[in-house]
């Protein structure tokens, strides 16, 4: 049967399969959209929505293999076992889902589907490879062209598939090549074949190029500088074909008789342009591509550069430059999610670009910046979404170190509830930053930050009285309201009936924050006592921290166990469930944390009295008369 032939015989069937697995794949998203198909839905759905997804799938590529075939079905072996482990895999899945779908019967299912579906990859890859291989040879009559049609399906079988598939990968390879011998057999007693073969000895001044021709009794021989001439030849005219330079692909390379006079050319151009290169005196020519970052202006700074003599706003446009660049450095870390760490950093450069448009307010346009701000605390509340799981999840780390393999495994369920939701708020994250609107707010963002016109602020009022802008002026007055803040907790802690669970305690960390915050912006032009300054705020607002993280994991394990997942609850869950799981481990875990909570509180006037103490004060006012020196 010849390959038109066959062709008409089995295109209907191309078709309506290519067809059919299209209107499966778009039913089952619509019904996936249409049910709002998410884990917790129900094992009807879920099945309905793969089975028709993986029989669209089987359906659109069984349909292209039978379009590209050029020789009988019972010849195609790999296209038959591609489709029997394909519907092998999908008749399993349908049988054991769900009652059955325990292991090993997943392991089948994945094996045998993934498997069929690789076959009949690798048979449309071949059937279309050896279709543009007959179809690039030379132009002849019709009768000849008839005549090597019908040949191909004799010589271009499905026995020679893996041979032929195995040949193209090797070519890509390996510095030799292996290609079948129907591929490579020729009979044109004029084709020329040029032989390139990279040795590890040989360098890139050194190359070799051997040509092989029965027509031709002039010899060309390329040199390199260093082993003698450039060219040498007798008649340009005379030279039938050239070996063109290769850096990539090795092996044999056939060469057509038509367009050798063009190369010829080609190389010739450069072999003249190689003369006039190393005629140069003395005189190297290098030409470097340095790729350049996105972002890299922002990326680069290693500190802020403020000036004393700066206004508020430019001093908070370099600050915010500073940590945009650091946010955007670690994005792509936070993105694959090898390093939790980066995730952090990430998150952490976030909030303190919200705090300082937070603090420097009055000092900023906020209608120009209100944009860019609303995105900037969504950006953050998303991180913080995935990183408030991983630090549960290291609290649980840290407890199970030293626990027994029966304890371990009793806190699986906590455990699983919380990768869960990690990996959902994960999801959402990835969608977050892939997301068109987040790119535009960095690229809008960071044209605002370097547009220094708009960022400009008036020192004097339209009467010409003079405003107080510059940081040598207004940053002591910041720092000093701030420090009498947190000053003012005093008669809170003082109380011995104080609660940990009161609001105050959260208020007081971050008022706490907003004062550590603000000597790191301005530590460059602050005092050297900025440093033991901020040591210890950072102390006592990692106390206040981590007894608000203890009260909130306390909180979200009662909720777990009345309700068997993580997070708050909803009036569905309090309606439908109305007694506590037993979870004795997640019990002992509990009680742990209440511990930590209370150590917490115990250390807490410990840290509190080193902010408190009048030495602190006196080291805050000698760090703010640095300003005044620098």
């Amino acid at each position: 049967m010849s390959s038109n032939v066959f062709v008409k015989k089995y295109s209907l069937f191309a078709s309506l399969g290519f067809l059919a697995g299209l209107v499966f794949c778009m039913t089952a998203l619509l019904f996936a959209m249409v049910s709002r198909l998410s884990r917790s839905s129900g094992s009807e759905v879920i099945m309905t929505v793969c089975f028709l997804l993986g029989a669209g799938i089987l359906l659109i590529l069984a349909g292209i293999n039978i379009a590209g075939m050029r020789q009988g079905l019972s010849r195609s072996y790999s296209f038959i076992a591609g489709l029997f482990l394909s519907v092998t895999g999908l008749l399993i899945f349908v049988v054991s889902f769900p009652d059955n779908w325990l292991y090993p019967r997943v392991s089948y299912v994945i094996v045998f589907y993934s498997l069929g579906i690789f076959l009949l990859l690798i048979n449309i890859f071949v059937n279309y490879f050896l279709q543009t291989l007959s179809g690039s040879g030379e132009q002849g009559t019709a009768d000849e062209q008839s005549a090597v049609s019908d040949d191909i399906p004799d010589r271009y079988n499905d026995r020679s598939m893996l041979a032929t598939f195995a040949g193209i990968m090797m070519t890509n390879i390996t510095p030799g090549f292996y290609e079948p011998s129907f591929l490579t057999d020729t009979n044109d007693i004029d084709t020329t074949y040029f032989l390139n073969v990279d040795s590890p000895e040989k360098e890139d001044n050194e190359e070799q190029v051997m040509e092989i021709n029965e027509q031709s009794n002039a010899p060309i021989t390329l040199q390199n500088e260093a082993t003698g001439p450039d060219v040498a030849h007798d008649d340009d005219s005379s030279i039938d074909q050239v070996a063109p330079e290769t850096t990539q692909l090795t092996g044999i390379t056939e060469v057509s008789g038509s367009g050798g006079s063009e190369i010829s050319d080609e190389i010739s151009d450069e072999v003249s342009d190689t003369t006039s290169v190393s005629s140069m005196e003395g005189q190297e020519v290098s030409i470097t591509s340095v790729p350049v970052l996105p972002f890299s202006e922002f990326r680069s700074m290693k500190k802020t550069d403020i000036k004393a003599t700066d206004t508020m706003r430019e001093a908070a446009r370099k600050i915010l430059m500073l940590h945009f660049g650091v946010m955007v450095e670690h994005e792509r870390g936070t993105k694959v999610g090898r390093d939790i760490e980066e995730l952090h950093d990430m998150r952490v450069a976030a909030m303190r670009m919200r705090s300082i448009i937070e603090v420097l307010g009055d000092y900023l346009d906020m209608k120009k910046i209100y944009p860019h701000n609303r995105n900037i605390k969504r950006t953050r509340k998303v991180l913080g979404s995935v990183r408030d799981l991983d630090v549960f999840l290291e609290v649980i780390d840290h407890y199970l170190e030293d626990k027994p393999p029966e304890a371990i495994i009793g806190m699986d369920p906590l455990t699983d509830a919380l990768m869960i939701e990690r990996a959902k708020q994960r999801g959402n994250m990835l969608v977050y930053l892939d997301d068109v609107e987040y790119n535009k707010f960095k690229n809008k963002f960071a044209n605002y930050l370097l547009s220094k016109k708009l960022w400009k602020m008036k020192a004097v009022k339209k009467d010409g009285e003079p405003i107080p802008c510059r940081v040598v002026d207004m940053l002591p007055v910041l720092l000093y309201t701030q420090f009498a803040t947190v000053r003012s907790y005093a008669e809170f802690v003082e109380n011995e009936a104080m609660d940990p669970y009161l609001e105050k305690y959260h208020q007081l960390r971050i008022d706490v924050k907003v004062l550590r915050y603000t000597l790191e912006f301005f530590k460059e032009i602050l005092g050297s006592e900025s440093k033991d300054l901020i040591r210890d705020l950072k102390a006592l607002q990692d106390n206040l921290g981590d007894m608000h993280d203890a009260v909130v994991a306390l909180e979200l394990l009662e909720n777990f166990e009345k309700y068997g997942r993580w997070g708050e609850a909803d009036k569905k869950q309090v309606a439908s469930s109305t007694e506590l799981r037993n979870y004795p481990v997640v019990d002992g875990y509990i009680d742990y944390r209440k511990q930590e909570l209370q150590n917490l509180v115990d250390c807490f006037p410990d840290v509190w009295s080193k902010v408190i103490d009048p030495e602190f004060s006196v080291r805050f006012s000698q760090a703010i008369s640095g300003i005044y020196q620098s």
